[in-house]
């Protein structure tokens, strides 16, 4: 193990060692003799900005009796840092002897990640389903997060993603989805949510009843899906199907308009009764906790992020996430907490959530207070993800342009993945490193003409150029980057998210899918650009009109 592992583990082992243990909550009913203000609270969770706790957040947890509190990259620098940030809320909870706080967080791997230094960064979801043996990553994987977010305090992954990515333009969910296929997304979603109970760890599956089919970031606007019943039952539900029927503790909700399950115009589902209630609860038979996804999101604008937490409470669902608007915080609670004071909201409706909070909370050994304080081996499971990534890297078309050979100009952008980290490798920086005389060009997402221009005379001091591309449909200044550059020198093209790519530039002369642009999969990949490893991967979704679930080369030619 390198040196700055062995530090990192070590200071996560102290400071898991010194956190004090929560104090066992009663057998009881423990609901019962809890407070309104504290039952509402309980169907809270909240993020704050900056590594500091703020008296806000303090606050929420003191008076209120937040359940959880969801937890961003910003609010820590690593592992360590999130460590002691937790065992510090974790403190306050106590002392104000609130109940054991969900600490929650977005760690799917590959494209969505929170922590990046003094954790493994594992590939995303695509690229595990285009291993050799899918169901077997998809365990390892599973495995190295509850292990390693359980020694950091974590207690909630809000993973797996069960959305089927049946539509290439999908702004934000393409590569973070196992397929294309409904039944493969169904049996990795199985095995994902089957891999953390074993592990004794929570998890959720998302984004119900399906965002794969959408053209809109519910982040920014408001997604519509206009597909049939008999659709949605075919493809949208059925990993959430299997995902109950595996246990799954959480579904967390879609802010999404899904005509064909309820009329009403304009209205998420996350503020459908129809959906939450009657079909959640009643038809797929799901007894666990529903979760909203982030109410701060512009799909809801229009609704308001406190309004919108009271409406979710009454269509069904059990645990709301509020961002960081502090008032917005504050307003919910007012809202619900008066909601069931003048009956609008019932009293057994209120409890029937927080008895599914506080159950899951027992069950998974939170309300009791068990940590495991043992210090993960991040090397190995680094040499873990980096194989996973090689299995993964998918060469679907080479028409002599790989190995690359001669002077190699290597051209990606900054900031590939959705969430992003200062300083991040690009596939130009590990090109580079692998090779000294590769010549390394970043840009943005967005290429500017003159920036385009820069790099094409950067070119033709090159004999072949690789580039990293990243979501050409929402990006088409890479498109003209790629075509530019395919008139000057032969174009190898590595799609850095989904494998959609091809389909906005269908004559380049070769195409690779790394799925991410995490430093493992870039190492993985700049392997096979330049030889040095064949390619194992098979597609795992289909690319409409050029290649289908499976295809893959085994080598160059």
């Amino acid at each position: 193990m390198r040196r700055r592992d062995l530090l990192r583990a070590a200071a996560v082992t102290a400071l898991a060692a010194c956190a004090p243990t929560t104090t066992p909550i009663p057998s009881g009913d423990v609901v019962g003799s809890m407070s309104l203000e504290r039952k509402v609270g309980q169907l809270m969770s909240v993020a704050f900005h900056g590594t500091k706790i703020t008296s806000s957040l303090e606050a929420m947890i003191r008076d209120r009796g937040i359940g959880g509190v969801i937890l961003y990259s910003e609010n820590f620098t690593d592992a360590a840092g999130l460590a002691k940030l937790v065992a510090d809320l974790d403190q306050i909870a106590r002392d104000a002897r609130s109940l054991p706080l969900f600490f929650e967080i977005d760690q799917e791997g590959g494209p969505v990640v929170r922590i990046n230094k003094g954790a493994t960064i594992l590939p995303g979801q695509m690229a595990l389903a285009a291993t050799a043996d899918p169901e077997r990553s998809v365990r390892t994987a599973a495995t190295i997060s509850a292990a390693e977010l359980r020694a950091l305090g974590v207690n909630w992954n809000f993973a797996p993603v069960a959305d089927v990515n049946d539509e290439p333009t999908n702004p934000i969910i393409s590569n973070r989805s196992f397929s294309s296929d409904p039944a493969r997304v169904s049996s990795l979603v199985a095995a994902a949510v089957q891999t953390y109970a074993a592990a004794g760890f929570f998890c959720c599956a998302k984004h119900f009843p399906g965002h794969g089919s959408t053209t809109t970031d519910s982040h920014t606007g408001l997604p519509k899906i206009e597909a049939d019943r008999a659709t949605l039952d075919r493809v949208e539900l059925p990993p959430f199907r299997a995902a109950i029927a595996a246990g799954v503790p959480a579904i967390m909700s879609a802010h999404i308009v899904v005509p064909a399950l309820d009329p009403t115009p304009e209205l998420p589902v996350t503020l459908s009764k129809t959906v939450m209630t009657d079909l959640i609860r009643n038809t797929l038979g799901f007894q666990g906790i529903i979760v909203t996804d982030d109410l701060e999101m512009g799909a809801l604008k229009n609704v308001g992020e406190a309004a919108a937490g009271l409406r979710a409470i009454q269509a069904g669902a059990d645990y709301l996430l509020f961002r960081f608007d502090e008032s917005a915080q504050l307003e919910g609670h007012r809202l619900i907490t008066e909601a069931v004071r003048s009956g609008s909201v019932s009293t057994a409706r209120l409890d029937e959530s927080v008895r599914r909070v506080v159950d899951a909370k027992r069950r998974f050994g939170i309300l009791d207070g068990r940590r495991d304080q043992s210090a993960p081996d991040l090397a190995a499971n680094g040499r873990t993800a980096l194989e996973l990534a090689r299995g993964a890297t998918t060469l679907l078309r080479n028409r002599g342009v790989l190995p690359l050979r001669g002077r190699i100009l290597a051209v990606s952008p900054t900031n590939a993945d959705i969430s992003f980290f200062e300083g991040q490798a690009t596939l130009g920086s590990v090109m580079a490193a692998k090779r000294s005389d590769a010549v390394s060009e970043s840009l943005p997402l967005h290429p500017s003409a003159s920036e385009i221009d820069r790099v094409v005379r950067a070119s033709r001091a090159a004999d072949v150029v690789v580039v990293g591309t990243t979501n050409l449909f929402a990006y088409p200044e890479q498109v003209d980057l790629v075509r530019a550059l395919a008139k000057e020198k032969p174009v190898g093209v590595v799609a850095l998210r989904g494998p959609y790519d091809i389909l906005s530039v269908p004559d380049i002369a070769a195409y690779l899918c790394a799925y991410d642009s995490r430093e493992p999969s870039l190492t993985a990949t700049a392997e096979v650009l330049l030889g040095e490893r064949k390619p194992a991967g098979s597609l795992p979704a289909v690319v409409p009109g050029i290649f289908s679930i499976g295809a893959g080369m085994r080598d160059f030619a």
